[in-house]
């Protein structure tokens, strides 16, 4: 998969927030507060990113999904963008 400037944008801000575990995962909408992007173009963007192994699927918060940066995804963020294949 190649990662477009928004997937990117989206993982860096998962790392920065520290959602790099199950517990400690975000909501879309804490998400959307720090990038402007529409509810359904990020919900795109992370099942997509989840299914390429980027980020995982976290605990429920209430009823809403939560997401966090998974291994391969900090490893991408860590080398600037390119992954060590």
């Amino acid at each position: 998969m190649e990662l477009t400037r928004v997937d990117y944008i989206i993982m860096k801000y998962l790392k920065k927030k520290g959602s790099t575990t199950y517990f400690e995962s975000m909501t879309l909408k804490e998400i959307m507060s720090a990038i402007k992007i529409s509810r359904p173009t990020l919900y795109r963007k992370m099942v997509n990113l989840q299914e390429h192994g980027y980020v995982g699927k976290g605990c429920k918060s209430t009823n809403a999904d939560t997401f966090f940066l998974s291994a391969k995804g900090i490893q991408i963020i860590e080398n600037g963008g390119m992954a060590n294949d």
